[in-house]
């Protein structure tokens, strides 16, 4: 029998703020995934992140080790919602490293993380368990589905980008043409995919099911070459 496939997915925490109803689309899709494919799920903070990260700087914390560190725990609670509606399949906690990814998925089917280490984005993580598990696609369930050549709140004219070089939109984002929001992916991500040759495919989080088109060569939303 030859190898499964790894998939690797992330979910932005945006997903997980809008309630149980669109994370079931998600845990759906995933049931459908696990009888071909292998699959790691890397979840975003979201709201929950926000939160206590202001509740902690109300409290004096000020040092971004302790803020980062708040993100992190948050986007894997988000991450073991995913993996206790998936028993069982799934591993049974967060993997919190690299090495922890590669060593479940030997035994599970589903692997789900949040953040990795301070100072990192989960965008960045996702990147990075792609280049781990030797895939070159990445799969980006983002709050916004396309990539603008703009802002899209400030510019009526503003158009999205079907497709678009990491060193473009990297360079957008230095010149600060994007608000966060709609950047959906910060630089030091953008430079690990250049690095490890890692194409991301953006879908938005509204439409899980538009996976299944991705996965079959379509363009539901923007891709971002690493060139």
């Amino acid at each position: 029998m030859g190898a499964v496939e790894t998939l690797v997915l992330k979910i932005t925490g945006k997903v997980f703020d809008e309630g149980a109803s669109l994370v079931a689309r998600y845990i759906e899709l995933l049931r459908m995934l696990l009888d071909e494919y292998r699959v790691v799920v890397v979840a975003g903070g979201g709201n929950m992140a926000r939160k206590y990260i202001s509740d902690a700087r109300a409290l004096g914390v000020s040092s971004n080790y302790w803020l980062d560190t708040i993100g992190i725990w948050a986007s894997r609670l988000n991450s073991l919602l995913l993996a206790s509606s998936l028993q069982p399949y799934a591993y049974p906690k967060p993997a919190a490293s690299l090495e922890e990814v590669l060593d479940a998925l030997s035994s599970h089917r589903v692997v789900a993380m949040g953040g990795l280490i301070p100072g990192q984005s989960t965008a960045s993580t996702a990147v990075e368990v792609a280049e781990a598990v030797g895939v070159g696609k990445l799969y980006y369930f983002s709050a916004v589905g396309f990539v603008y050549d703009k802002d899209p709140l400030r510019h009526p004219d503003a158009k999205p980008l079907r497709e678009v070089d990491a060193t473009r939109l990297k360079a957008m984002l230095e010149q600060k043409q994007l608000p966060g929001e709609y950047a959906l992916i910060d630089e030091k991500a953008l430079d690990l995919a250049v690095r490890s040759n890692i194409v991301i495919q953006l879908i938005s989080h509204r439409e899980p099911e538009k996976l299944m088109e991705a996965m079959r060569g379509g363009n539901p939303g923007s891709v971002i070459y690493p060139r």
